[in-house]
């Protein structure tokens, strides 16, 4: 996953026969959360996407856009050391 600019991260969420919600995207593999509630599972998804984004070297600021559906979001992800990435990219 190279990137240098910002990258919308569809996130789709349902919910579990337990009653649990459950986060997945299909632009971003891994992103696999978990929660009792949407209101944490909202909140745990940003964390998510950056520790996704960090384990593969890449910093990430992670913030909601404007949502129409409470089940299908998106999150955008904007580097936060894109002049540094593109060094280590061109070496």
């Amino acid at each position: 996953m190279a990137t240098s600019m910002a990258k919308l991260v569809k996130v789709v969420i349902e919910q579990g026969k337990s009653g649990a919600y459950f986060a997945t995207s299909p632009d971003l593999d891994g992103l696999d959360v978990a929660r009792m509630t949407i209101k944490e599972l909202r909140e745990a998804v940003p964390e998510a996407i950056a520790c996704l984004y960090a384990a593969r070297g890449i910093s990430v600021s992670v913030s909601p856009v404007e949502e129409n559906d409470e089940f299908d979001c998106q999150w955008v992800a904007v580097p936060t050391d894109a002049p540094a990435y593109r060094a280590r990219a061109l070496a």
